[in-house]
This record gives C-alpha cells, sequence and structure tokens, in this order.
C-alpha cells in the first residue's frame, strides 16, 4: 500500500496498481481511452494527464509536471493533481485533437448514448469544436452478420488490436497505415474469425465496432429494460445483461463478474440469442387433434392436461437447460422416483464423474479468473474453445505468466503493457493441448498433440504415475529434456514425463478436462493427474520446511556462537614483528586467496509454490451439474418402465435418444412437453404447454464450475402480447399438482419452489444465497429495470390500445418493470440489470461498481460456490482401465470410428436455432486428417455413408491438418450421433443427386417414402 495526496486528500491506494486505476478507484473520474482494465496500460491517448509534484512545497508553488497516469506507479508521500489547471487544459486540448476527424454523427450513430467517447469528451470539458478543415475518411469493411464498422469514427486508441490479438489471440484484426491514416480492419472483408470478436463493441470506445444484430431493430441503451442474467449457451455461467425492447430481445451485453467473465464473452453467448425472438416460438398451448395442432385457451390446456394426468402412472423428464426450478416442479409432481434429469445412461454417467471428482476431498476447481493465474495447464481431451470458450479465453492469460514472472524480476509493473511483452518476447508458460483434433489454442501451447480417445485417457495415466514416481525434493528432479538422449524411450512416455515435470516445476498448475470425448476414463485420468500432483506438491512443500528449518537452525546457532565466542585482539601480539628466523612472513599471509565462507543468512519458505493443484472440467449444458445434483433416472432407464402419461420439460430428447426409437417408446402413450421451441420430436406430443425462455422467467442455475447463479426475467410477455399463454415452467406445473390434488396454489413466488427445493434436497441449500429474496428492497423501492431516461412507455403498446395499463408486477424478485425504482451502486451485485452512473453511460461504468479497478464488485461477487460447502467425498485412486484393442477406421473392410468434432455453433441445439447464427453454420461434413486421406485413397469432396446405431448419414469429406490417426471426424450437433462408440461401418459414395423443380415433386408424388438426400447445413435440415 501506498499514501499518496491528491488535490489536497490524503488516501491509502494499492501500489500495485497504476495512479489512474488508483484515482478510478477512489471514485476520482480522470477521463481515459487507451487504458483499460483487463488490458493494462500504453499511454498512446495521453488523455488521462494529471499533474506530479516533488513534495508538499512543490505543490503549494505550483511547480510540477504533467504525466500519464496510466503509465505512473504510486508511490509514498507523492503530491498530484487532477484538477490542476495545466492539467485540465492539456486533457481538454487532446481531446479535441483527436475529435478533429472524428464526424458529429451522435444523433445517428449506434454507440450513442453508450459511448465512453461522449462520457469523455464531456468529462474533459470539450464542446466547441474548432478544425473547420476537410475530415480524413475511410472505406469500411463488410465484417460479417454480427459486426458493422465505420471507421471514420475512429481515434487510434488501439484498443480493438490489443484486445483482438494479444489478449484473445486473434490473427486477422491489423492496423494498417501511418501516422493519421492509420487504419484498423481485415487485410480483405469477411467476417471475423476469433470466437470473441463481439466484445469489440464493448472494448472499442467509439462507434467503430457495434453489434449488427442489434441494428436491424436498433434502440437507444436507456430505451432499453434489462435484468441480471446467466447465460444459457454452455456450462461457463459468464453473466450477461440482456435488452428488451417492444417485447423482443434486441442485445445481450456483458455484465461483470470478477470471479467469472468479468469484462469478455464468447460470440455464442452474446449473439446466439435469436431463437428467443423466433416467429414460429409456442405462445400459446397447442393440442395435437388429427395429427395437427390447434391452438387452444389456458383454461383448457389446464383442464385438458389434467385430465389426461389424473389418476394415471405418470412420469416426467427433466432437462439439463432448464432451471433447477423448474426441474424441481417436475420431480416433485410425478415423484421422485420417476423422475429424468433429460440425459442418456452415458450423459449422465459423466456429468455425475465430474460431480464426484469435484466433490472430493482435496479437489479444487478454480474459478474462471482463478484459472488465469495458474503458470501451467494441461489441456485433456477437451476442444475448449469450442466446448467453453470463455475458459480457453482464461487459459490464453495463464500462457502469459511466464513472462509476467521475467517482467516481476526486472521490477516491471504487470499493467505496463507493451514493456512487459518486450520483456517476454515469446516465452509462454507451458501449455499442453492434447485432443482429437486441432484446436485454437495451439498457439499458445508448448505442445499440441492429436491421439484418439484411448490414448488420451492413456497418457493422462501415465501422466500422474510419472508425478506419483518423482523426489520430494524438487532439486531432485530432473529435466527430462536434459537427460542422455542415447536413452531411447517411448514416445508417449516421454510426453508424459515432459508434461509431469512442468506440471510439478509450475507455482500453480491446473487440468482442464471434460465430457465432450464422452468418456468417464478420461475424466478419471485427468483427476488422477490432479490427485498425484497435489499429493506430490504437498510431499514437496514439506520437504522444503524440513529443509527451511534446518538449515534455519543451524544458521541462529552459528549466529549466536558468533556472538558468544568472538576473541579480543591481542594488541601485544598483533605488535610483534616478523621474524625471519622463523620463516613467517605475516604480510604474505595476509595476502593468501582463501574461498569465502558460506553465507549464514535465514531462508524462508516459496509461498509461491502451492502445493494444491486446480482442476476444471467441463459438462454440456447451462444446467448439466444442477440437474445430476437434483437426481433422477436415465432417460433410457425411466422409459423403460411401465407408465401412461410423459411430461417433458425443455428438452431436446433427441439428444439423448435416437429419433426413431423415442417415437417407438411414445407410441400410444400421452405426452405433454413444456418449451420455449417448437421441435421435431413435438409431432408426437398430445400436449405443448408455452414455457418461458430465459428472458421471460427467474431461475436458478449450476455451472460447472459449481457455482450457483441466478437469473432474473427481463420482460413479461403479456404485457406486449395479451393473447400469450407464456409461463414459467414450474408454474405450469405447480397449477396442474395443485388442480390434481385438489390444493390452492401454494407456489406464488420464486421463493416458495426455492425453499421447497432445499427443504428435500439439503445438498442444493447454497443455492438460497445466489440472490436476495423477493421482499428486498433498498431504501424501500425494489431495483429498477429500466435506465431513468427510458422512453415512449406509453407508444408501445398502442397498436394494441391508446389506454396505457399498469406496468406489470414482479412477485419473484426484487425488480420492477419500470424506471421507477432504485438505480445505484448499492444494489446487490446478483441483481444489477445494467452498467450506468453519474457521467459514466458505456460498459467502463462497471468502475463504479467495483471496489477497485478491475477488481470484485463492492458488494461480492455474484454466486454461491456449492462444492465449497458440501461433505467431501474421501480421496480415491483412480486406476487406468484394461488395455483394450482399440477399433480403426478402415475402408477395406467397412469399418469406421468415429470422434466428435465441436463448433461453437453448431455444437449449441439453441444458438443454432437462431436465424443469424444459422446462417453461419459450416456445411456438415466428415473430418479426416491428410495422412489417413491418402491412406484410405479419399479426397476432399468424396461423400462417405456411415452407418451407426440403425441409421445411415452421408456427408462430404473435409480435409483438416491433424486428427486423430484412423478416425474419423463427425460435426457434433450436426448429425444426430448419440452414441460415437458404437460400432459404426463405412463405406465411399456417389455424390447425392439433388434434383430441382417438377422432376423432384414427380418423383414424391410417385413414391412418398422417396428422399431426397443432400449434405445438411445446418441443424435445422438434419
Amino acid at each position: 500500500m501506498a499514501v499518496i495526496h491528491i488535490d489536497g486528500t490524503t488516501v491509502e491506494v494499492d501500489s500495485a496498481d497504476n495512479l489512474l486505476q488508483a484515482c478510478l478507484s477512489l471514485g476520482i473520474d480522470v477521463p481515459y481511452f487507451c487504458y483499460h482494465p483487463a488490458l493494462g496500460s500504453v499511454g498512446s491517448c495521453r488523455q488521462c494527464a494529471v499533474k506530479q509534484f516533488q513534495n508538499k512545497e512543490d505543490m503549494e508553488a505550483g511547480r510540477g509536471r504533467l504525466v500519464m497516469s496510466c503509465m505512473v506507479a504510486p508511490g509514498d508521500d507523492m503530491y498530484i493533481s487532477v484538477t490542476d489547471d495545466e492539467a485540465k487544459a492539456f486533457r481538454k486540448s487532446m481531446v479535441e485533437l483527436l475529435m478533429t476527424n472524428h464526424p458529429h454523427d451522435c444523433p445517428t450513430c449506434e454507440e450513442g448514448g453508450h459511448c465512453h467517447l461522449q462520457d469523455m469528451t464531456y468529462m474533459s470539458g470539450h464542446s466547441r469544436r474548432r478544425y473547420r478543415f476537410t475530415k480524413r475518411t475511410h472505406h469500411n469493411q463488410e465484417l460479417g452478420p454480427f459486426i458493422a464498422h465505420e471507421m471514420n469514427r475512429c481515434i487510434a486508441c488501439y484498443r480493438c488490436v490489443r484486445f483482438y490479438k494479444d489478449y484473445a489471440g486473434g490473427e486477422d484484426l491489423g492496423v494498417y497505415g501511418s501516422n493519421n491514416r492509420v487504419y484498423f480492419g481485415r487485410d480483405k472483408d469477411g467476417q471475423f474469425e476469433s470466437e470473441f470478436s463481439g466484445n469489440l463493441t464493448e472494448v472499442c470506445p467509439t462507434g467503430v465496432f457495434t453489434d449488427k444484430t442489434h441494428s436491424e431493430r436498433y434502440n437507444r441503451k436507456w430505451d432499453m429494460q434489462y435484468a441480471p442474467s446467466i447465460c444459457h449457451g454452455c456450462s461457463a455461467g459468464c453473466n450477461i445483461s440482456p435488452g428488451e425492447r417492444y417485447g423482443e430481445l434486441r442485445r445481450i451485453e456483458n455484465r461483470y463478474n470478477g470471479e467469472v467473465n468479468r469484462y469478455f464473452l464468447c460470440d455464442r453467448g452474446r449473439f446466439g440469442y435469436g431463437y428467443v425472438n423466433r416467429d414460429d416460438r409456442p405462445t400459446q398451448a397447442l393440442e395435437r387433434i388429427n395429427d395437427k395442432h390447434v391452438k387452444i385457451n389456458i383454461d383448457y390446456a389446464l383442464d385438458e392436461t389434467i385430465k389426461r394426468i389424473k389418476d394415471k402412472k405418470v412420469i416426467g423428464i427433466g432437462s439439463p437447460r432448464a432451471s433447477l426450478e423448474t426441474n424441481f416442479a417436475l420431480k416433485n409432481l410425478v415423484g421422485f422416483d420417476n423422475f429424468s434429469t433429460g440425459l442418456n445412461h452415458q450423459q449422465q454417467a459423466l456429468v455425475n464423474k465430474c460431480i464426484e471428482v469435484l466433490s472430493t476431498e482435496g479437489i479444487y476447481n478454480p474459478s474462471m479468473t482463478d484459472i488465469e493465474t495458474h503458470d501451467a495447464v494441461l489441456v485433456l481431451g477437451e476442444d475448449i474453445t469450442q466446448t467453453s470458450s470463455r475458459v480457453a479465453l482464461s487459459v490464453r492469460q495463464a500462457a502469459k505468466n511466464e513472462g509476467l514472472k521475467m517482467a516481476a524480476a526486472l521490477q516491471t509493473q504487470p499493467w505496463l503493457a507493451e514493456p512487459v511483452k518486450r520483456i517476454a518476447q515469446d516465452a509462454l508458460s507451458p501449455i499442453y493441448v492434447i485432443d482429437v483434433t486441432q484446436t485454437k489454442l495451439e498457439d499458445i501451447s508448448k505442445v499440441s498433440v492429436v491421439a484418439t480417445p484411448e490414448d488420451i485417457t492413456k497418457l493422462g495415466f501415465k501422466v500422474a504415475d510419472e508425478i506419483a514416481n518423482f523426489a520430494d525434493d524438487l532439486a531432485d528432479i530432473a529435466d527430462p529434456q536434459a537427460a542422455d538422449a542415447s536413452t531411447e524411450t517411448d514416445g508417449m512416455q516421454a510426453l508424459a514425463q515432459q508434461i509431469a515435470y512442468d506440471l510439478i516445476q509450475a507455482d500453480k498448475p491446473l487440468v482442464v478436462s471434460g465430457s465432450s470425448l464422452s468418456s468417464t476414463a478420461l475424466i478419471e485420468a485427468a483427476a488422477q493427474i490432479t490427485q498425484a500432483l497435489t499429493q506430490k506438491r504437498a510431499a514437496i512443500k514439506a520437504t522444503e520446511q524440513q529443509q527451511v528449518e534446518a538449515h534455519n537452525a543451524k544458521v541462529q546457532a552459528a549466529q549466536a556462537k558468533a556472538a558468544n565466542d568472538q576473541p579480543e585482539e591481542d594488541q601485544d601480539l598483533s605488535a610483534k614483528p616478523n621474524k625471519p628466523e622463523t620463516g613467517v612472513n605475516t604480510e604474505a599471509q595476509d595476502d593468501v586467496e582463501r574461498e569465502p565462507a558460506e553465507k549464514l543468512e535465514l531462508k524462508g519458505i516459496n509461498d509461491k509454490y502451492q502445493a494444491q493443484a486446480g482442476i476444471y472440467l467441463t459438462v454440456p449444458d447451462a444446467n448439466s451439474i444442477g440437474v445430476c445434483m437434483l437426481s433422477g433416472q436415465s432417460v433410457e432407464e425411466l422409459l423403460a418402465t411401465d407408465y401412461d402419461v410423459v411430461v417433458v420439460a425443455e428438452n431436446q430428447l433427441t439428444d439423448a435418444i435416437d429419433a426413431n426409437k423415442l417415437t417407438q417408446l411414445l407410441t400410444d402413450k400421452t405426452v405433454i412437453a413444456l418449451d420455449h421451441q417448437l421441435l421435431d420430436w413435438h409431432k408426437d406430443v398430445d400436449i405443448v404447454l408455452p414455457a418461458a425462455s430465459f428472458a421471460e422467467a427467474d431461475g436458478t442455475l449450476i455451472s460447472a464450475e459449481g457455482r450457483a447463479q441466478r437469473f432474473f426475467q427481463v420482460y413479461d410477455n403479456e404485457y406486449y402480447h395479451p393473447m400469450s399463454s407464456i409461463k414459467e415452467g414450474w408454474r405450469w406445473i405447480h397449477a396442474v399438482h395443485s388442480s390434481i390434488e385438489g390444493r390452492d396454489v401454494d407456489w406464488t413466488q420464486l421463493d416458495d419452489v426455492i425453499n421447497a427445493l432445499i427443504a428435500t434436497h439439503p445438498k442444493l441449500s447454497g443455492i438460497k444465497g445466489a440472490a436476495p429474496d423477493a421482499d428486498y428492497r433498498i431504501t424501500g423501492l425494489k431495483i429498477a429495470r429500466q435506465p431513468r431516461r427510458y422512453s415512449g412507455r406509453t407508444a408501445m403498446r398502442a397498436p394494441i390500445s391508446v389506454h396505457e395499463p399498469m406496468q406489470p408486477k414482479d412477485l419473484d424478485t426484487g425488480l420492477t418493470f419500470s424506471m421507477e425504482g432504485y438505480s445505484g451502486k448499492e444494489t446487490p451485485s446478483s441483481m444489477i440489470p445494467f452498467a450506468n452512473a453519474a457521467g459514466w453511460n458505456s460498459p467502463q461504468a462497471w468502475n463504479k461498481y467495483q471496489d477497485k479497478v478491475g477488481g470484485h464488485l463492492k458488494n461480492g461477487d455474484p454466486g454461491v460456490r456449492l462444492f465449497d460447502q458440501l461433505e467431501r467425498l474421501a480421496t480415491r485412486q483412480y486406476v487406468a482401465p484394461e488395455a483394450m484393442s482399440s477399433n480403426t477406421t478402415d475402408l477395406q473392410q467397412g469399418q469406421a470410428k468415429l470422434v466428435p468434432i465441436h463448433n461453437i455453433y453448431a455444437s449449441s441445439m439453441m444458438a443454432s436455432r437462431s436465424p443469424i447464427v444459422a446462417e453461419q453454420l459450416p456445411v456438415a461434413a466428415w473430418r479426416i486428417g491428410i495422412d489417413d486421406a491418402k491412406d484410405w485413397n479419399i479426397a476432399a469432396g468424396d461423400y462417405l455413408a456411415v452407418e451407426i446405431d440403425k441409421q445411415q448419414i452421408t456427408l462430404p469429406v473435409q480435409l483438416v491438418g491433424y486428427l486423430a490417426e484412423g478416425c474419423i471426424g463427425y460435426p457434433v450437433g450436426q448429425v444426430s450421433i448419440i452414441h460415437p462408440s458404437m460400432p459404426a461401418s463405412v463405406r465411399k459414395v456417389d455424390a447425392p443427386v439433388t434434383m430441382m423443380g417438377s422432376m423432384a415433386n414427380d418423383m414424391i408424388n410417385d413414391n412418398d417414402t422417396a428422399q431426397i438426400n443432400a449434405a445438411p447445413t445446418t441443424t435445422q435440415e438434419v
């Protein structure tokens, strides 16, 4: 800490921060452009100038110098002024300079009212343009359907390329030109390749990069209604702020959580919300009559549902995409023994294995922010860039820790972005990536390997064995790369030794794995590595403790002896002259060189070397952990029982069970579905009850970290569509349940469901603390979902009625559907709907909600880590599976080995239902490595027919540089392969013929069973 003096006020600040960060953390407004808390300082915009004085006398005399606060570290007894006239004039002149070429298009710019440049210009006092010459202009680029480009608004702060290239690892955004003609864009038109490109819309302080998905239905930030929410795109649990207008989602923005996503989202979470706005969504209940679904009103739907369920044997199938509350309501309706998690046996076993590992004594699962602090990472069998992208972004930051160590050794502050980069050069922390295909983390990996799932598992257990065999003293552990080169070592064994060495030498190692390869043995291998690391590192720490104590005891004894036994100088003896006859020359003796004694000084324990290793396990869906902690049977087990009626809540059942098999199992059964989408398998459903999406409901999700978080309703659909019957899933289910039992509805609020849930599931009691109860108030007020300047409320419903009704009432939460309510920095972290403060309208307003800039939120970060509260399972040793002869693809024998290939959009069923995202899905194709293609005589564009689980799939071939040897990759989400480990056959076929026009119609009319086969390009076509 450092004590500094700012404009006459003495304050204590963190000396590890820069001066700008310290001022902002204190609530002192200093304008800036190029600085970003996640990106560090480069001092290029010159906007954050303050005056620094040598001492108090200089300050009183006005003798000081201008410094850029983002480039200066606060020191003890430092005197600075933010309000000095010279500093203010300099900041004002810099804004004027930056604005010389900026267009006067605020009224038409989509960033208006959300713009950091507007905020800083106003803050700096610049209000009049004196520049009267021709402005510089640029051509804009077409950057795809997600992001719009308006280069004329650029002020050359360099934030965009620093985020895209340095932080996110993108390669297709660069800086071109020089001087006043500098240009930020791609080398040619086209969609950004990075999975994090959407963050440019928030990183850019002006309107150069804007959200194109919002452009078609644009409105100002102050005219949207927001709610604190959780991304449903994957299991990472990122916090989001969805914005609504006219009863539809308009955009999604990042919501800061210091432990989870901090400032950034992936593009799936940001742009994949379109399924909420689909025109074909069920907004009224549907009943199947004569094989067609007919709309019915809400009362008839409830009566008919009750009639079909009453006195029947009912089972319920939940969903990893539905909230805990909806799943529990269904479990409560059908009975605990008649409930399924909505996962098949294999899927459920994988998630349960993750829960088992994370609940085990000695296992630590870090948050995404904590992942960034690790300095050695093993990614084992998981393409996290595609399956859990935000985790991959954290791993990218972990790779930079070696450079930060080098900078720290030279006493360079970590926030000095360019000096740290120059010091590090290309030095990276050891990152090992082992998967069935190439991944986008290859550029930061020390070693990137492709292998079959069986070999990846085998390697994992070998790494664990190597760690266990290490000595208990770091000094005795030799680097395998320095070993005798003449000694022949198996390639896998050598790799295992090197991975083990780097993990044990690191200060803070991490293992990342997950369920995407459908292998519980792989998850066990990751767990075994983590346990072996923790046990061995604890032994190393104990050895170090003993050595340090022994050394310090020796030093202390020597010091004590030296203090007590110091001989007094004999002056008479020293004065005696040399006696040549004795052969003793005292001067010569003084010139003798002697070895210096060992320096006696006390040693300390290396606190940076941590005994605990971390493990992060990804799972497929937003609530996979939650529904499995709720517990239930697998889909196959439940559907194999005797039942009359099945109720399904928000589940795409064909992800868990083959479509044909599902149709057979549901034949002659009554099927009732609650969903916010009309899915293909719903053709077999008798009654469809329109459930609310995440934008229209409140609920709780549990992320892969085990963090329980609450998402809140953004808008009331019925306010805009009075005929709508959309209700939260748990409300539909409880209304039916109450009527069947002949009692009044007693779950009137979300809190009632949560209280009933934790009463019967004590392991989930922590979810109660995820957010305040419905009766929460600040100074007697609910929290406003709408900004103060929200407008047009009367006009929004004019097509329905010119009479404005009362605003909807939110009985479930402490939020209100209005601008009337509390809006400020005292809002509980889990209930902040949007970031806004006086003078701060851009995403940088999150500074005002943090305990310090870039740190945690003032009232604590949202969420409750459940695994930290659970009683721990006893440590167990996982054993490698017995060696099995793994099959391989053989085109001659017609045998195929399939491995999953994930895509950030296509692998997500909900994101791929968003129309804009669906247009970007890659063409479904079999992936084959180049070397295998040569051996099999396969060329790109050839067609292969693969038969698996009684279905045949014909797709074209796409060649890739590296894929597990002897394997064929299939596109997850674009083909219906549920059990890839089942025996599969393959053969080369001719390209399917696609008939057009009347010929195709004639063929279909002649034979209803004829099918025109073409390679599917989207999930919908599949």
